[in-house]
């Protein structure tokens, strides 16, 4: 199939879409709405009004939150409808994120419920239950009594494979940190073999979109686990992502071993705007910034970062139209308005300011 009939439907749909976003001031009304019913209000004939009827019955931001993640499933599930199989299969595996992050939830209930002793079976509702990419038990993982029968309802998944190196025993002692690292890992694996099997025009697209978001995963780990809860060389490797920029310039070392110094001189290399934010965050570790002043640097770093992935989002639409370029800006963009808008209606909720509310939405792509 050549790469006109690969994507010239879907591409002429998602571009139109994109050109509604891009002219569309639905997060500045929000932003700028008196309150939380206002904000709710501002989502009539947009692509969310469904989200008010939601809200008008139940009052409720977590079941809005839900409609959202199966509104972005049904959205993956029609791109991949118009795909070829290793596009399709490519657009699947993006999808597994939002698996992922469902199945992290769900654990996260379990283990809250029977060995932190602090129930929270009401949250289990606002779970997603259905098939999202692979066959999960979601009713048996949601009511585990025992580690063992989570492992028993992944089993014939990937995610069985980096849950069942822990134990019941394991997880109560240190917590959920390790399995759930193993689960980005995985999903990274699996993102970077999928787009090694996609056509060499839009293998050069996607290595260009996620080499900066393996990147900036690094950076904020970087931040948190090691400038801020001090963790060991050994530990820091645990978290990193092994793909993008920054991890190639640690891979030619060809040793095995890298430390935080290494990881943050590749950093700069990339990102040189970064140095001075990074000379600003040793301090908090010495005990000379105040955890506002931190939040403040951090939220600076990751402004920064959004905005490359943002200017990579951009790029991609300049392209040759018939790329998979289309789709991956399409996801981004919609990503991004989908997690601006449940930050302002959480924001809301709270009675933040409007400065406030746009300060936080620094780094966003609106």
């Amino acid at each position: 199939m050549d790469s006109v009939s690969r994507y010239g439907f879907i591409n002429s749909k998602l571009r139109a879409r994109i050109g509604k976003m891009r002219s569309s001031d639905l997060i500045d009304r929000m932003i700028k709405a008196p309150n939380l019913v206002e904000a709710v209000s501002c989502l009539s004939g947009t692509r969310y009004e469904p989200l008010m009827k939601i809200y008008d019955e139940t009052a409720d931001l977590l079941a809005v939150e839900q409609a959202m993640t199966l509104s972005e499933i049904a959205n993956h599930r029609s791109i991949i409808s118009y795909l070829d199989r290793d596009t399709a299969g490519f657009v699947s595996v993006l999808l597994e994120k939002v698996e992922k992050e469902n199945l992290k939830n769900a654990v996260r209930l379990w283990f809250s419920s029977n060995l932190s002793h602090h129930p929270m079976s009401h949250r289990a509702s606002y779970l997603v239950r259905e098939k999202i990419v692979h066959e999960l038990d979601w009713d048996r993982i949601i009511n585990a009594k025992a580690y063992t029968d989570i492992l028993q309802a992944v089993e014939d998944t990937p995610y069985h494979e980096p849950l069942s190196r822990f134990s019941e025993d394991f997880i109560k002692e240190n917590g959920l940190f390790e399995p759930e690292v193993r689960l980005d890992r995985l999903w990274y694996d699996r993102l970077f073999t999928s787009i090694h099997r996609l056509s060499s025009d839009d293998r050069t697209l996607a290595h260009r979109m996620y080499f900066v978001e393996a990147d900036m995963r690094n950076i904020l780990h970087l931040i948190r686990y090691r400038f801020l809860k001090t963790l060991s060389e050994e530990d820091l490797k645990s978290v990193i992502i092994p793909y993008g920029l920054i991890w190639g310039d640690l891979e030619k070392d060809d040793d095995g071993v890298y430390t935080a110094k290494e990881i943050r001189s590749s950093a700069i290399r990339h990102y040189s705007i970064l140095a001075d934010l990074f000379d600003e965050l040793e301090l908090a570790g010495e005990g000379e910034m105040s955890q506002s002043e931190v939040a403040s640097r951090t939220l600076r770093i990751e402004a920064y970062m959004e905005k490359k992935r943002r200017e990579e989002t951009d790029s991609l639409l300049r392209v040759y139209p018939f790329t998979i370029g289309t789709i991956l800006s399409y996801l981004s963009l919609s990503g991004a308005e989908d997690d601006a808008l449940k930050a302002i209606l959480s924001a809301k909720y709270y009675d933040w300011s409007e400065d406030r509310i746009r300060r936080e939405l620094n780094g966003s792509v609106y």
